[in-house]
C-alpha cells in the first residue's frame, strides 16, 4: 500500500535545544498548539502520553514514540493510533530547520483520505507559524488553533466540514453494534443516569431522551440508515432551522476486532468564527466518547464515568 504523507517545513531563529523543548515540553507545547479560547493546558505522563487538561478532565490526545532528543520524535494520535506526526529538527544557518510529516492516511477509509489530508497540510503551515512566533516571543498569528486538523481529525470538502474519529475495539462487530443502537447500553457508556428511548431501529425511527418535567422528547436523533452490523447513520432534530448535524457510525472488521469510525458533519452551516471552536472541542469530546465505548464493550471501568 502506497504511503500518503503531508510534509511542511520552517526555519526558526532559535537553537535546536530550545525548539525541542517547545515541541516536547507540555507547558511550551500548549502555548502554540492549543487555541487560547479553549482555556486548556497540557500534561505529559510517565508513559510519554500527552494529555489536554480542560474542564476538569484530562484527555489523552497523543503518545510520543521513537524519541531521539533533540533531533526527532514521532507521535501518534489517540485513541486510534493511526495518524503519525514526525518532527525532524536540523541545525541550519545558526537556527533550526523544523520539518513536520504526517503519515498514516492510507489506513483510513478510501473516501476519507483526501478530505483529511488537505486540512492537515493547511493546519501545519499555520501551526509552524505559531511555533515560530511562540519561540521568538511574538503574538500567535493563528490563535484560533488547529488541533483537530493537526492530528488528522478534520474532514473537509467543497460541501461539508466534519470531525472524524476512530477506535479499535477487541470485540466483534455485532457486539459493538448493539452497544451503539440499544438504548439501555447507550445509557451505560454515554449518559449514565439519563435513559434513552427508541421508537424503532429503522430509517425514520427516533432515538431520544425525555424532559423529566414535561415528558417532551429531547436530544432527538432521527435514524437515516440501518445496515447491521456495519453502518448506522442519524441526524439531529435540532431546534435551529437549517441545522443538519449528522452522526455516521462505520464498523469494520480489523485484526479480529472492530474498527469503529465516527464522522460528525454539519459544521459548514455554522458561522466561520464559531466553526473552529466547535470542531476543536468536539474532536476532543468524540475521542473521550470512544474511549468510554471501548471500555464498556471490553468490560472495563469507564474513563469518563459521568458520561457526556
Amino acid at each position: 500500500m502506497e504511503q500518503m504523507i503531508v510534509e511542511r517545513s520552517i526555519w526558526i531563529d532559535a537553537p535546536r535545544d530550545r525548539v525541542w523543548q517547545a515541541i516536547t515540553d507540555p507547558a511550551d507545547l500548549a502555548k502554540w498548539l492549543l487555541p487560547p479560547m479553549l482555556g486548556a493546558d497540557m500534561k505529559r505522563d510517565a508513559n510519554d502520553t500527552l494529555l489536554v487538561s480542560m474542564g476538569g478532565m484530562e484527555i489523552p490526545v497523543a503518545v510520543l514514540e521513537e524519541v531521539d532528543a533533540p533531533r526527532s520524535v514521532r507521535s501518534y494520535g489517540l485513541p486510534d493510533h493511526l495518524i503519525s506526526i514526525t518532527y525532524l529538527l536540523e541545525e541550519e544557518n545558526g537556527g533550526t530547520r523544523v520539518t513536520v510529516s504526517m503519515g498514516g492516511f492510507e489506513k483510513l477509509p478510501v473516501d476519507a483520505r483526501q478530505d483529511r489530508i488537505m486540512p492537515g497540510g493547511m493546519a501545519w503551515e499555520r501551526a509552524l507559524a505559531n511555533l515560530e512566533a511562540s519561540l521568538i516571543g511574538a503574538a500567535l498569528p493563528f490563535p484560533e488553533g488547529y488541533v483537530a486538523a493537526l492530528f488528522g481529525y478534520r474532514r473537509e470538502s467543497e460541501k461539508s466540514f466534519a470531525v472524524e474519529r476512530s477506535i479499535w475495539i477487541a470485540a466483534p462487530r455485532e457486539r459493538v453494534w448493539s452497544a451503539i443502537t440499544d438504548p439501555a447500553q447507550l445509557e451505560s457508556w454515554f449518559s449514565p443516569g439519563t435513559s434513552w428511548k427508541l421508537t424503532a431501529l429503522e430509517a425514520g425511527g427516533r432515538l431520544f431522551t425525555t424532559d423529566p418535567e414535561t415528558g417532551d422528547e429531547t436530544n432527538v436523533q432521527v435514524i437515516q440508515l440501518v445496515d447491521p452490523p456495519g453502518h448506522f447513520v442519524m441526524h439531529s432534530l435540532a431546534a435551529s432551522p437549517g441545522s443538519s448535524e449528522v452522526t455516521d457510525y462505520l464498523l469494520q472488521e480489523e485484526r479480529g476486532g472492530t474498527r469503529l469510525t465516527i464522522t460528525y458533519s454539519g459544521y459548514e452551516l455554522l458561522p466561520e468564527d464559531g466553526r473552529w471552536n466547535a470542531m476543536e472541542q468536539n474532536a476532543f469530546g468524540f475521542g473521550m466518547m470512544l474511549e468510554n465505548l471501548r471500555a464498556y464493550v471490553e468490560g472495563q471501568d469507564l474513563p469518563t464515568p459521568g458520561g457526556f
